[in-house]
Formats: C-alpha cells, sequence, structure tokens
C-alpha cells in the first residue's frame, strides 16, 4: 500500500509545528515558565555522544545524530539494529540477505556486495571500536548501552567508509558492583531468544582496577516463509553472539579498555518467487546466509601530561562468509545455484592527541584541539561457484586496500556564546586487486591509488542558555575503486577502475532542551552535492549477471531532519521524528552504453517519520507504542522500480516489578504489506526472461512474549 506524504505529514503536525515554533521564539516562553513551575519529575541523565570525533552532551553536539539510550533499548520490539532503522530519520537498508548490512544514510550507500562488486561503502558501522561495516548481520541489540546513528559526511573525522554517516553501537560497559541481566524470548514463527550478560570486579581489594563484562545471546526462528516444494521452513535464523570487555585502571593516568566479539550465523535464505506470492517459495535449492566474526579491540587513554591527553584505538576483525541462492527460484533447476564463499580481515590503527581540560590556549587562538593519524588495512579473498549438481568455480578474486591518514580538529571561542570549529584530513588509499575465471583462465590485475583531502567547518552561536544554533560546511570524499568481475571485463577496452566521488554537505540546524532537560528538539536542515557520483550497475538475465561500478552524473539532495523527546512525568514518554529529501541524479552514459539518471536518486524517499511513546505506570503495568512510516522510493540507480510506502505498527504491554518485566509484544500489529528489496530482470523462461518487477517483502504481524531479569 502507497501512503501519500500530506497525509502522513498531518501525524506530525504537532511535532513540526511545536519546532518550528521553538525557532520561532517561544523558548524564552518555555524557559519562563519552567522557571515558575517546579518539575514534576527529576532532571534527566544528559547523553554523551561518541560518534563524532568530540565526544559531546546530545544537547551541544552540532550536527544531525539520533541516540538511542539504554531505556529506549529496552523495548521488547527492539533486537537487532535492524529494528531501529524505520524510526531514524532519513535512514534506509537494504533487503537480499537474512539480516540488513546494506544502509544509506541521505541516499548515500551500497545495497549489494555480490560477486565482482568490492568491499568499499559508504557508512561506516562500528561496534565497540570493532568495524562491522558492509557485515552488521551481527549487530544484535542484546545488552547494547547506546546506538547512535550520525548522519551526513564524516570522511573529515573517520575517512572513506563514511562518506554518508557513521552507526556506533556500543555495549554494556563493566562496572565495580556486580551487574547483570537475563532475558528469554519466544513468539511466532517458533522464534526463541535467549540472553545472559553480567559483570563487576575482578580484584577485590580495589573493585575499580579491573571490571570485566561478558554477554551471550542465541536468536533463532524458522522464519515466516514456507518452502512449498521441500515442505521445510528455508528462512530459519540461527544466530549466536557472544561478548568479554575488560576495563583495567593501571592508575589515575591509565586506563585500558578491551573488547572481544564473537558472532555465528548460520541462517536460511530463500525469498523469491516467480509469481511474487511473498510467503512461499518453490526452490530445490534454498539460499544460505552464514557469517562468522571474530574480532577485537584495545583502547587506551593516558592522561598523564598536562594539556594534553593520548589514545590508542587498535582494532581487526576476521569474518568467514557464506552467500548462497536459487538462481531460478524453482524446483526446475534451469539456471543453477549462486554461492559465494567471502573471507574478509580488517586491522585498523588510530592514535591521536586531545587537548586536555586544563589546556592552554594555542597561539592565543585554539581552546581546544585533536591531531591524530590512522592506518587501515582490508584483505577479502573471494570464491564465486556456480552450477546445478555440481558447484563450478567461475569467479576468484583477492582484494587489498590499505589507507593511510593524518587529521586534526581545532576550536575557537569566538566570544562566550559564539565558537568556530575547523577539522581536516589528509587520506592516501592504495587499493590493488587480481581477479581471475577460472572457467577461461582469463584473469586481470588493477590498482588504484588516490590521495584525499577533507574537512569540515562550523559555527556554533547559543541563541540562548538552552539553545544552540550551527551551521557547517563539510568536504567529503568516497573513494574510487575497482571492478573485480574477469567473467565480463575486457582489461583492454572496459573500466578497471572508477573515481573518487567528492560531496559537499551544506548544514543548518537547533538543537535545544527545556524543562530541566526533560523536552530535547532537534531541527537539521541540509543540501548535498555529490560530484562524480558512483553509480553500481548490473548486466544479464537469469543467473548469468555481471556486476560493475562507474561514475555517473552529479546528484543533489535536499532534505530536513527532526526529532523530539519529552519527558511528560514519570510515567509518560513520548518520541517523534521525521525526515524529509528531495533529490535528483544528472543523466549519464555508462561505458558499454547503458544509460541512467534525469530522476530522483535511488533510497532517498519523500519522507520518514515515527512518533510513539511508553507509559509507565506506578503499579508496574506499562505499554509502548511505536508508529513508523515512510514514502515510496526508487530501490536502484540502474532500474525504475520503486519500494512501497508503507504504515506500520509496533506494540507491547507489560508488567514489571522488582528485577523481574514481563512483556507481550506485537510487531507489524496491522499486518502491513510492504516490499524489502525489489529487482527488475528476466528470470523465467516461460516468457522468455522478459524484464519484470521481482519483490521480496517485509515481516507480517509477529506476537510474542518476553521475560527479562535485571540484577
Amino acid at each position: 500500500m502507497i501512503y501519500s506524504t500530506s497525509s502522513s505529514t498531518r501525524i506530525f503536525s504537532f511535532g513540526s509545528l511545536s519546532l518550528l515554533s521553538l525557532a520561532c521564539g517561544f523558548s524564552q516562553e518555555i524557559d519562563q515558565k519552567t522557571e515558575e513551575q517546579p518539575p514534576q519529575t527529576e532532571e534527566l541523565k544528559e547523553v554523551v555522544v561518541t560518534s563524532d570525533l568530540w565526544r559531546s552532551l546530545l544537547s551541544d553536539i552540532p550536527a544531525s545524530v539520533s541516540v538511542y539510550d539504554a531505556e529506549s533499548l529496552k523495548n521488547p520490539n527492539i533486537r537487532h539494529f535492524a529494528d531501529l532503522i524505520e524510526r531514524t530519520p532519513n535512514l534506509t537498508s537494504t533487503g537480499g540477505t537474512s539480516r540488513p548490512r546494506y544502509f544509506q544514510l541521505r541516499g548515500m550507500g551500497e545495497n549489494s556486495q555480490f560477486e565482482g562488486e568490492s568491499p568499499d561503502f559508504s557508512v561506516r558501522f562500528v561496534v565497540d571500536d570493532i568495524d562491522f561495516t558492509g557485515i552488521a548481520s551481527v549487530a544484535s541489540a542484546f545488552d547494547m548501552e547506546q546506538v547512535e546513528v550520525l548522519r551526513g559526511p564524516q570522511a573529515g573525522a573517520f575517512g572513506v567508509n563514511a562518506a554518508g554517516g557513521m552507526v556506533r553501537m556500543t555495549s554494556a560497559s563493566p562496572t565495580p558492583h556486580w551487574t547483570g541481566r537475563t532475558e528469554v524470548t519466544a513468539g511466532q514463527d517458533d522464534l526463541f531468544a535467549a540472553g545472559l550478560a553480567f559483570g563487576g570486579p575482578l580484584l577485590q581489594r580495589d573493585p575499580e582496577e579491573l571490571m570485566f563484562r561478558f554477554s551471550l545471546y542465541r536468536n533463532q526462528s524458522d522464519g515466516f516463509r514456507r518452502n512449498v516444494f521441500l515442505n521445510q521452513d528455508t528462512n530459519a535464523l540461527d544466530e549466536w553472539t557472544s561478548r568479554l570487555r575488560l576495563t583495567w585502571n593501571p592508575s589515575s593516568d591509565l586506563r585500558v579498555d578491551a573488547t572481544i566479539f564473537h558472532a555465528y550465523l548460520d541462517n536460511g535464505y530463500d525469498e523469491f518467487a516467480l509469481d511474487n506470492n511473498g510467503w512461499h517459495t518453490f526452490s530445490d535449492e534454498p539460499g544460505r546466509d552464514f557469517q562468522r566474526s571474530l574480532g577485537g579491540s584495545v583502547r587506551v587513554t593516558y592522561d598523564g601530561w598536562q594539556g594534553a591527553k593520548l589514545t590508542s584505538i587498535t582494532s581487526g576483525t576476521n569474518t568467514d562468509s557464506f552467500y548462497s541462492y536459487d538462481e531460478d527460484w524453482t524446483s526446475a533447476s534451469y539456471q543453477g545455484i549462486s554461492e559465494l564463499d567471502r573471507e574478509r580481515k580488517n586491522f585498523s590503527q588510530e592514535v591521536r592527541l586531545d587537548s586536555a581540560a586544563d589546556a592552554e590556549r594555542v597561539f592565543g587562538l585554539i581552546d581546544r584541539w585533536t591531531l591524530g593519524s590512522f592506518v587501515g588495512v582490508t584483505d577479502e579473498t573471494s570464491e564465486y561457484l556456480r552450477g546445478e549438481t555440481d558447484r563450478v568455480p567461475r569467479l576468484d578474486t583477492d582484494y587489498t586496500s590499505e589507507n593511510y591518514a593524518i587529521f586534526g580538529q581545532a576550536g575557537h571561542d569566538l566570544s562566550e556564546r559564539n565558537r568556530l570549529i575547523m577539522g581536516l584530513r589528509l587520506e592516501h588509499v592504495d587499493t590493488t586487486a587480481d581477479s581471475l575465471n577460472p572457467r577461461n583462465g582469463d584473469s586481470f590485475s588493477a590498482d588504484f591509488t588516490d590521495t584525499m583531502f577533507g574537512g569540515k567547518v562550523t559555527y556554533e552561536h547559543d541563541l540562548n542558555d538552552r539553545l544552540l544554533g550551527f551551521a557547517s560546511i563539510a568536504l567529503g570524499y568516497k573513494a574510487g575503486g575497482l571492478n573485480l568481475d574477469a567473467r565480463e571485463i575486457d582489461p583492454a577496452t572496459d573500466p578497471l577502475t572508477f573515481d573518487t566521488e567528492d560531496l559537499w554537505n551544506y548544514e543548518v540546524g537547533m538543537r535545544g532542551n527545556w524543562m530541566d532537560g526533560r523536552f530535547t528538539s532537534a531541527i537539521t536542515g541540509f543540501y548535498l552535492e555529490r560530484n562524480n557520483t558512483q553509480v553500481r550497475y548490473s548486466d544479464g538475465v537469469g543467473g548469468e549477471f555481471s556486476f560493475a561500478e562507474e561514475n555517473g552524473g552529479d546528484a543533489y539532495i535536499t532534505g530536513v531532519e527532526i526529532e523530539s523527546n519529552l519527558q511528560v512525568n514519570d510515567e509518560l514518554f513520548l518520541f517523534s521524528s521525521i525526515g524529509v529529501m528531495t533529490s535528483s541524479i544528472d543523466e549519464y552514459t555508462l561505458s558499454k552504453g547503458g544509460t541512467g539518471g534525469g530522476r530522483e536518486l535511488a533510497a532517498t524517499p519523500a519522507y520518514t517519520w515515527s512518533l510513539g511513546g511508553r507509559y509507565q505506570h506506578e503499579s508496574g503495568f506499562f505499554s509502548t507504542l511505536d508508529l513508523t512510516g515512510r514514502s515510496e522510493f526508487f530501490e536502484s540507480n540502474d532500474h525504475n522500480e520503486k519500494r512501497d510506502g508503507f504504515f506500520n505498527v509496533n506494540a507491547s504491554i507489560g508488567y514489571a516489578k522488582d528485577d523481574w518485566t514481563l512483556s507481550l509484544w506485537a510487531r507489524n500489529l496491522l499486518d502491513e504489506d510492504y516490499t524489502t528489496r525489489v529487482f527488475n530482470f528476466g528470470n523465467d523462461p516461460d516468457v522468455g526472461y522478459a524484464t519484470r518487477r521481482y519483490e521480496s517483502l517485509a515481516q507480517p504481524r509477529q506476537i510474542g512474549i518476553t521475560v527479562r531479569r535485571d540484577f
């Protein structure tokens, strides 16, 4: 079902108008009323944002960011980062996998990594300082302390994989006293999930010197689709994640935070059918979406020097993945099976100096500063096989990317209420790849090298003690790269590389808090100009496909993001958000004659919105309600099919007493049908492989129960 922009945005008239009225001067009136009337609740703890280069209070950050704290993440309908996507303004994701792992912010981001596509992405995804960009299926929300989504180009601060923005998930920290949590969930589709987390001091003589936190989570489900031919549930989830965090404080000046993370996901993938029925599949060789990841990070902080603090962040991951699907989606097996086996290794090292709180002004101008360096290496090998009974190797690739960067940021207090911040980053990327077609021996080697410059200038102005205004100009970049498909590429005539994409992002916004912090609101308007836009495209029918990336026309995105939270009293909490975007991409012609552009960009819905709240009665009974929606939007830049707009409702009721909480929850309460992935190609021999639309639907209504104990 498609919903009009006007009907959905009317739902937000209260939230939007209140924000606009605040911008027009009603903040002073609210401040006066707050002073005259005593607050009905205690002042809320302020949220600290860590996804920006400088840790800041949410009320002080001059950027567009969504933050979900530990209380929000206790919602029984939030069990994975995927469950936050619909609530986050101007964030989209792409299906085609058992869990979302390809994300787009403000239209920036990739929608796949099929064979021949390189692991270069636009939205960086970090969990406890461990980089899971492009492989974020592991992003369980169990025992998470905070989730942040930072929108807009962050290349100046975080490099080539943050051209669209950044997602940071932070798990619960070790504590000097014993704490823990256990949780069990059961629901329709044979859903069963269980988690255990606990931690505390390891040294009795000094509880704060050495502390730990361990968590283990299991999630399994049969899925809502049924394979009619095999009479099996072939989209089952079988997932394990575990984490150990250690904090060591050997002295008052030195702190070491270490994390070891392991994930094992062995999920089914069998979503499409030629008749687009949405619920039943007919494959005789259903697919598989497997991922095993082992990652770790060590953050060392030393602040024993006068005026400066040293931070070192070391991170690495080793991920084995296997992705397969039945190409013809039937038992006839006229196409065969595609299997993609990958191994990816990431390593990064960041070292930086930050000015301390007692630092003196530098050169009489700089009140706060950061200087740093970064080294990152990504190695990925892949083997693509295809066939019917016996799989035959079709493509082998070996990809290596090395990144070296120096960066800095400086802030100057122009006056008591005015500040200027400038950040710069110089980054060099060196990428090489070997590609082999084992069937005929065709092969090639390619390399791409570039040195890029990015940065951001931000002006902050305190409109009053509770309202911050800001404006910024950012130069971002998404590094060029390599095409890896030796099956179709002729090195003599076809482009082996694509160029770096440059971005100019302009923002203006306001962020405020009133009523002793119980009401917070932010609005950001932006204009994003993408030069040399990178576009991924595919060519083929049935299972015979090739994938490549080139530079298309320039693109332009204009939009607004608004978010508000209101703690009405001790019992009622309300939230709302809305994202609006308009976009266009110039017409372009690819090297093999394909054309595109002259329309909206993919992944830029005209609006996204959320509205909801949580009610907790003093007796212990509680309820939550989350309403979300978005308009239709183009699925891809290389075809004109759109993903459906939708209106979705998630809700829960329950009872909490002492350490125990019992929740009865429902997801997609109205049983809404809407798409999560749309393809447009020929796959049916009965109609001569005519190009047509194929779609995968979101999960229907699911009801379940969760029991949790916090101790």
